[in-house]
């Protein structure tokens, strides 16, 4: 089988570029409703992860014990942009737990958000753990340790006991043992463990209904849901796709980016998981597939079709600021 051309880019009304990829739908069940592409090769999910990683915050009962808001639980899922709302929150959460930044296992980095990164380097300032785009994570991470009386040095490495507990998660709800599959390293030092995008997909569609879990897990996935819908900025910032879509949808679509084009949406009114992998790796196409999937799947009322619109064809300018293309689903894909 080969991959699925999913989206050109032009200029002038003329293809320039392709991107190539595979997609799966899948059921709380398993059932395959959809796929395209190579679905059975294996993935990198990487930051899509983070969802399905922040449930043993939730069900260890670390995030009652800490009193953790929707903000925090969100930012704990997060692939954010250092924005100062992003910094701000990881800073006082790590404070309420008399932890400093020094406990991050993550490097320190400048923010992603363009404007908080001149501003610190205007005031003469340098990147910190707490501008990386997974500290929420690393902070949700250490919050499970300290409850569960875990050691917080080395958390980040695969054969201490919570990196154990996180792949017996993800395993059960890909239901396969992850442990068979190579595992690398993420950007943010902790494990990186691969899956076939199927499994990728079926783990996405039981975050995004439960129904066969035990209730302490289902709990657990439906507070993060509350959590990510109430507070979607916090997931990843102003102006990002991943944020905008959650909001707009208002949890009826929980989107996820994770590295190297890959992009999971969990459809809990519709009990579907969807992955998608573009194959070059690049960032710039994953977006407008999903959101043609989406369409396909009558998944997006007009009015969050309207308010995404710059995502669904994305238009291209130059450094004039004048329109002279676009990224948009290819013509003969879903056709």
């Amino acid at each position: 089988m080969s991959y699925e051309l999913f989206v050109e880019v032009t200029r002038n009304g003329a293809v320039e570029s392709q991107h190539f990829g595979s997609a799966v739908v899948c059921d709380h069940k398993g059932n395959i409703l959809e796929s395209w592409g190579q679905i059975e090769d294996l993935v990198f999910p990487r930051s899509a992860l983070k969802p399905m990683l922040a449930i043993h915050l939730v069900e260890s009962g670390a995030s009652a014990r800490y009193g953790l808001n929707d903000a925090e639980l969100s930012l704990a899922c997060s692939s954010h942009q250092g924005e100062k709302i992003h910094q701000n929150l990881v800073e006082a959460w790590l404070t309420r737990l008399g932890l400093t930044e020094e406990h991050l296992a993550c490097g320190a980095v400048l923010p992603e958000h363009t404007e908080s990164a001149h501003e610190l380097l205007a005031a003469g300032q340098q990147g910190c753990r707490i501008h990386h785009n997974c500290s929420g994570k690393h902070t949700g991470f250490l919050t499970t340790a300290m409850h569960l009386d875990m050691p917080l040095d080395d958390y980040h490495l695969i054969q201490h006991p919570l990196q154990q507990l996180s792949f017996n998660i993800l395993s059960d709800l890909a239901d396969s043992d992850l442990r068979q599959y190579p595992i690398g390293i993420d950007g943010c030092g902790l494990p990186a463990p691969t899956m076939p995008l199927l499994k990728l997909a079926y783990a996405t569609a039981r975050f995004a209904k439960p129904a066969d879990l035990p209730g302490h897990r289902t709990r657990a996935i439906y507070r993060l849901h509350e959590a990510i819908s109430n507070e979607p900025l916090y997931i990843a910032g102003h102006g990002s796709f991943v944020s905008e879509l959650n909001e707009a949808s208002r949890g009826s679509v929980l989107a996820k980016t994770g590295a190297e084009g890959i992009l999971i949406a969990a459809l809990p009114e519709k009990g579907l998981g969807v992955a998608l992998k573009i194959t070059d790796g690049g960032n710039r196409a994953r977006s407008v597939a999903l959101l043609a999937i989406l369409d396909y799947l009558g998944a997006l009322s007009t009015e969050v079709q309207q308010r995404l619109q710059a995502h669904i064809t994305t238009t291209i300018v130059n450094s004039r600021g004048q329109p002279v293309g676009e990224i948009r689903p290819a013509a003969s894909w879903l056709a």
